[in-house]
C-alpha cells in the first residue's frame, strides 16, 4: 500500500511540474484546463453475500477516503466540459448474516483502490462577479482494487468448507460509476457532494463466495461522500 501511494503522489507531483514548466513558457501550450487537488471522505457500503442489510453496520465501520487530481477542459463540447479524474481510494467494510443465525457468517474487509474516470461536468448560476460557481458532473471510469478480508463464523456442520471458495486476499477490476456536485467557494477551493458506485468483476470482497443460488452476481460499494478540492492551476 505504501508503494502504490507513493507512485501516485509521484505521478501528481509530475504532472504539478509540467503545468508549471508550461507557464514559464518551457512548454509551448495555451493554458486550457484547470486542475484541482481532491480530498473526499464518506461512508461507503459493500452489499457481497452475508445476509443482514449493510446499512445495518456502523458507518464508522464502512468508510471511504480518497485523495486525487481533477483536470477539467475548456472547449466546445456542447454545453459541458469534458475532464478526468484519477485517485486513491481507502474503504473499510464490515457485514454479517445478522438475524440469519444458522451460517453466522461475518467479515471485515479493507479496500485499496486505484482508478481514472472521465467526467462530463456543467456549470450554472451566478454570484458577484463568478458566473458559474455550481457544477454539476457525471462520470464513469476503470481501475484496479486489492481487498484484505478477515472472515469469522460460517458453522461448518452446516455449511461445509469446501462448498465454499475462500479468498480473503483479492485483486480485481472495477468500474466508478455517479454523479456529484461542487460550489466553488473563494481563493480557489470548492465543496461539493458526490454518490459513488463501484462495480468490481470479483465476488471475494467479503473474502468468500457461496455455491449458488446463495452468490447470484459479483459485489458491489457504493456510497456518499464530502468532497473539497482546491484549484492549482
Amino acid at each position: 500500500m505504501k508503494r502504490l501511494f507513493l507512485s501516485v503522489l509521484f505521478v501528481l507531483l509530475l504532472l504539478d511540474g509540467l503545468e508549471a514548466q508550461r507557464r514559464n513558457g518551457l512548454i509551448g501550450r495555451r493554458n486550457t484546463s484547470e486542475e484541482y487537488i481532491i480530498f473526499s471522505l464518506g461512508p461507503d457500503y459493500c452489499f457481497a453475500d452475508t445476509k443482514g442489510s449493510p446499512f445495518n453496520e456502523s458507518p464508522l465501520n464502512n468508510m471511504d477516503v480518497s485523495l486525487g487530481f481533477r483536470q477539467r477542459f475548456s472547449g466546445d463540447f456542447g454545453p459541458g466540459i469534458l475532464g478526468y479524474k484519477a485517485a486513491l481510494n481507502y474503504s473499510n467494510f464490515t457485514g454479517t448474516d445478522g438475524s440469519y443465525v444458522q451460517r453466522g457468517y461475518s467479515f471485515k474487509t479493507n479496500v485499496l483502490q486505484l482508478a481514472v474516470q472521465g467526467e462530463y461536468t456543467y456549470q450554472f448560476g451566478k454570484r458577484y462577479s463568478r458566473s458559474t460557481p455550481n457544477a454539476i458532473y457525471g462520470f464513469i471510469g476503470a481501475g484496479v482494487l486489492r481487498s484484505n478480508a478477515s472472515l469469522a463464523g460460517l458453522n461448518p456442520n452446516n455449511y461445509p468448507k469446501n462448498n465454499y471458495r475462500y479468498k480473503p486476499t483479492y485483486i480485481a477490476p472495477v468500474i466508478p460509476y455517479g454523479f456529484g456536485y461542487q460550489y466553488d467557494l473563494q481563493n480557489g477551493f470548492y465543496i461539493g457532494a458526490e454518490f459513488c458506485w463501484r462495480y468490481t468483476l470479483s465476488d471475494y470482497i467479503d473474502g468468500f463466495k457461496p455455491p449458488y443460488p446463495d452468490s447470484k452476481s459479483n459485489d458491489v460499494m457504493d456510497g456518499f461522500s464530502i468532497t473539497v478540492g482546491y484549484r492549482i492551476l
